[in-house]
């Protein structure tokens, strides 16, 4: 059999999962969840048509579009899902307003295109968010605009202008921009300083959980047969004629190594990109890092009721605060990067850069202890010039190695699926294949049955509620129906947080979770929201885990230990 046609799905292969209007694809109960890791990794080594390398949203966009379209897919991630990059995000499905004055305009049409597709496919995940623009007299570079002094006056016009070419590229009449008189800027923004304000704006995003996005993409895949493995290494490629063929896979928990034959091997791994092209010889492109770092601030801190734009930074730089939950987030920093990648620290530079910038437009200025919580993450940006990352474009690049490795790499959590559906198509471009990507009309994992969800969820705290629709969707009645039907797994985590012991259980059975580590900064989030809750927490959720995952005392021991390791590393600013 030809290679084209070994590759081509066969016919009638293709799942029926889209619908006018969108599909009606949902994902309950063990639909979705795969098999066990070992028979997962047996299946993966009896081959399959497409590896995915790389459990974040982008190889998680990857897989389901794959799947979609009919092919025999795997996905092997060296870490935790959603371990890297697509964990350290701003938290925002939008189309990147930042972006205009740099003229990258095609980027802010895809994105906002993306935002209006996700909006509709994952409305748990994915919510429409108000963001307040403050125009102070006296900005120089508003929205990291440098203006002439003969300009200043009419800022305002510019901004204007801005966000009607933002509203006419995003096409939804619902969330237009309009200005804001100032005293419902008072009521929106409270917290905001009135000295000197001269105008306001009120324009819409959108709100995601990053992590519980690339979840949702990923069980979606497993509903239409894709098989994926967390802690699976790729250590090499393997080779057919001159061809990528597969790869070798290490079992990073239990040492066990297999090949995965595979006609087509996809790089999705975001910030490591350069090293596993490597594998398949000299990587056609060149990625340059940069570190953006995010601050989590107490409950009360910033009173406002809707996310706002810090208007000026001394280097030009755009910077939000953020509603997450009961708290805000502050960030991001944009700087050029070239240490460890997979837990780069904030730096005490970084903290203080953010803390005063957002506190000249606060009436009451940001301290230290007002930070609960800090990460960084590290951007894949396609070089294309030297200086600073934050003039570099975050398009995308699908790029053939020699041999026929095919990397997707650059981008934005906004616009995964469109890296996604291109990565593909690269793939069955030489397949003779006709099936065009579909993900564009099928619903994620969670979005269907959420009235009903609710409903089984009535008899629950109001934070507990909107905690568990808004992390789970629909899904969240099944994680609610383990803890009523196991008394030990109700009541909450930690005090004074909305997660429920049973979240722990069900990350453990249903979702691959294996270490302590990761339940605290990537399921629960505790660790990015508030170092003490989980420090709080840690022994409780090791407790969980080992009843789950059958530990004993010495490996709870080395957990927790591993977690404290982890926590001093990971916060280089000592924040408690």
């Amino acid at each position: 059999m030809a290679a084209a046609d070994a590759l081509r799905p066969p016919r009638g292969a293709v799942p029926d999962v889209a619908a006018r209007g969108g599909a009606q694809l949902r994902v309950a109960g063990g639909v979705g969840v795969g098999p066990g890791r070992e028979e997962a990794l047996d299946r993966l080594a009896q081959g399959v048509d497409v590896l995915v390398v790389g459990g974040g949203i982008t190889g998680a966009g990857v897989a389901l579009d794959a799947a979609s379209r009919g092919y025999r897919v795997g996905l092997v991630e060296r870490a935790d899902y959603a371990s890297g990059t697509s964990s350290r995000s701003t938290r925002l499905v939008h189309g990147g307003i930042r972006y205009l004055p740099q003229g990258h305009l095609g980027l802010v049409r895809e994105a906002l295109r993306e935002r209006r597709l996700l909006l509709r496919l994952a409305p748990h995940l994915v919510r429409p968010l108000g963001f307040v623009v403050p125009l102070y007299r006296g900005l120089k570079a508003p929205l990291g605009v440098r203006l002439p002094a003969v300009a200043r006056p009419f800022a305002g016009w510019g901004v204007r202008f801005g966000l009607w070419l933002y509203d006419a590229f995003s096409r939804d009449p619902a969330l237009r921009h309009r200005p804001l008189p100032l005293r419902e800027v008072a009521r929106l923004a409270p917290g905001l300083r009135t000295e000197g304000l001269r105008k306001a704006f009120l324009y819409f995003d959108a709100k995601t959980d990053d992590v519980r996005l690339t979840h949702a993409v990923l069980a979606t895949a497993r509903a239409l047969g894709a098989v994926t493995v967390n802690y699976a290494e790729v250590a090499g490629l393997l080779h057919s004629r001159g061809r990528v063929a597969g790869a070798g896979v290490v079992d990073r928990l239990t040492g066990r190594s297999l090949e995965v034959p595979a006609r087509a091997v996809v790089n999705a791994t975001g910030a490591w990109a350069e090293r596993v092209a490597a594998l398949a010889g000299a990587p056609p492109f060149r990625l340059q890092h940069s570190k953006g770092v995010h601050l989590v601030l107490r409950p009360g801190v910033v009173r406002a009721s809707c996310a706002v734009v810090v208007p000026e930074t001394d280097d030009g730089r755009l910077a939000f605060l953020v509603p997450w939950g009961d708290r805000f987030g502050l960030g991001t920093t944009d700087e050029p990067y070239a240490g460890d990648l997979e837990w780069p620290a904030p730096s005490e530079a970084e903290v203080r850069y953010l803390l005063d910038h957002a506190s000249r437009y606060l009436d009451r200025p940001l301290r230290w202890e007002d930070v609960t919580a800090a990460y960084a993450g590290v951007r894949p940006l396609v070089a294309r010039a030297e200086g600073s990352t934050a003039s570099l474009s975050r398009d995308h690049l699908v790029v053939v190695s020699g041999g026929g490795l095919v990397t997707v790499t650059g981008g934005k959590l906004t616009t995964y699926r469109s890296m996604a559906a291109d990565a593909v198509d690269e793939v069955v471009r030489r397949d003779g294949s006709r099936v065009g990507s579909r993900t564009h009309r099928i619903r994620l994992a969670g979005a269907d049955g959420l009235e009903e969800a609710a409903a089984a969820l009535a008899d629950l705290e109001p934070d507990q509620r909107e905690h568990l629709l808004s992390t789970y969707g629909s899904l969240a009645a099944e994680v609610v129906a383990l803890a009523r039907a196991e008394p030990e797994l109700c009541g909450r985590l930690v005090e004074g947080f909305p997660h429920l012991k049973a979240e722990v259980a069900y990350a453990c059975r249903h979702e691959q979770l294996v270490s302590l580590v990761d339940c605290l900064y990537l399921r629960t989030r505790l660790a990015v929201t508030d170092v003490e809750a989980a420090d709080r927490a840690a022994g409780e959720v090791a407790r969980l885990m080992a009843r789950e995952l059958g530990w004993g005392e010495g490996e709870v021991a080395r957990q927790v230990d591993r977690y404290r390791a982890t926590r001093e590393r990971f916060l280089e600013p000592k924040l408690t």
